[in-house]
């Protein structure tokens, strides 16, 4: 597996021609088998009527995500897909597995679920650098993200603008803008629409100038669209999300076909200011299911936040990855809060690597 990952990023483009026969786009970092295998905070109690619902939600989030722990050795992800898959944008949704879709209350929302915009009632920017899979020898892949949320108003809903790039210095990148739009079209549902912009580009070097593969440019650009909604469960503090990606599958080939498939997620979300017995306050845990092109992978994540919710720790599990994060909030003033937060996710299938590392800065104001 080494042999393969270092010719995958620091021979990209001939290490696969020569050795699999396929043009360089039908491939991209995240999509490797390798790496294939490897509500808001609100102030109510959720009142329990018998001692049978009290057991159930205080056991319930564990066992869960303890299944979802099994599923790295139940699911079979073989596939290569082509490029802009997910690939753990934004520290807090990160640090809880990647299950943020019926989650999505702050400016992480539009690349999980643009209805989430909806929920957010401040301006807020956040920024994301990352660096991932590192203790691998000769690796240099990186995420970085940008998001700003403007609240227009109840009736309106909001607006936001996100930039996200996937890169390796010298090799390859991938860059997707999004203007997300979402208002409450009912008082218990939101609805959210994504139009992305998406480009990739390669860095050629004196081995691959003249590659027909590269004969008519090293980067291509497509437009495609995203929709998700977001359903708040009347009298309970539980959320349904469903969101569709790619909707419109843009071909993003150089020579040959390159098919950047939808994807479809649902995902369910519970929120307690205290978590009765365990006394956690703030707590949310969240469960996705994402299908893409008939493969499938089941995310959960935990968070709570202590010390009268100015620092957050968080848990969570996908098929490939298990994950924790920290945050800490800061209160400049009345108006302003800053955000510090920090995610680790550790591969389950590549041993070299000593992790994958996220930090993230978001301002509120």
């Amino acid at each position: 597996m080494n042999k393969r990952l270092k010719a995958l990023f620091n021979h990209f483009y001939h290490a696969v021609l020569k050795t699999t026969g396929a043009s360089t786009e039908q491939f991209d970092f995240t999509h490797c088998p390798e790496f294939s295998n490897g509500f808001s905070r609100m102030s109510m109690h959720v009142e329990l009527h018998n001692k049978s619902k009290i057991y159930f939600k205080k056991y319930m989030f564990f066992i869960v995500f303890a299944l979802c722990l099994l599923t790295h050795y139940t699911l079979s992800i073989t596939p290569v897909f082509g490029a802009f898959k997910d690939s753990g944008w934004g520290v807090r949704p990160a640090g809880m597995g990647g299950a943020f879709v019926a989650v999505a209350d702050d400016s992480n929302a539009s690349l999980y679920n643009p209805g989430g915009i909806a929920q957010i009632s401040k301006n807020e920017v956040t920024f994301m650098s990352s660096r991932l899979f590192t203790g691998l020898e000769g690796v240099d892949l990186g995420l970085n993200y940008l998001s700003y949320v403007h609240p227009l108003n109840k009736k309106y809903g909001s607006l936001s603008l996100t930039w996200s790039s996937l890169f390796s210095p010298g090799l390859y990148r991938e860059d997707t803008g999004n203007f997300t739009y979402g208002r409450l079209i009912k008082k218990d549902l939101a609805l959210g629409v994504n139009a992305k912009y998406l480009r990739k580009e390669y860095t050629l070097d004196v081995r691959t100038y003249n590659d027909p593969v590269f004969e008519s440019g090293s980067s291509k650009d497509a437009v495609t669209f995203d929709a998700g909604f977001l359903f708040f469960v009347p009298k309970t503090d539980i959320k349904i999300g469903l969101v569709s990606k790619n909707i419109t599958k843009p071909d993003m080939g150089l020579k040959t076909q390159d098919v950047v498939e939808s994807e479809n997620t649902v995902g369910v979300s519970y929120y307690n200011a205290k978590l009765p017995f365990l006394k956690l306050p703030y707590f949310t845990f969240a469960l996705d299911y994402v299908s893409r092109a008939d493969v499938v992978d089941v995310r959960s994540g935990l968070e709570t936040w202590l010390f009268d919710g100015r620092f957050a720790v968080r848990l969570g599990c996908r098929t490939s990855e298990i994950s924790t994060g920290l945050g800490y909030e800061i209160s400049l003033s009345s108006k302003y809060k800053l955000v510090i937060d920090y995610a680790f996710g550790l591969p389950l299938e590549i041993q070299e690597s000593t992790g994958s590392h996220r930090i993230g800065v978001t301002m509120r104001f």
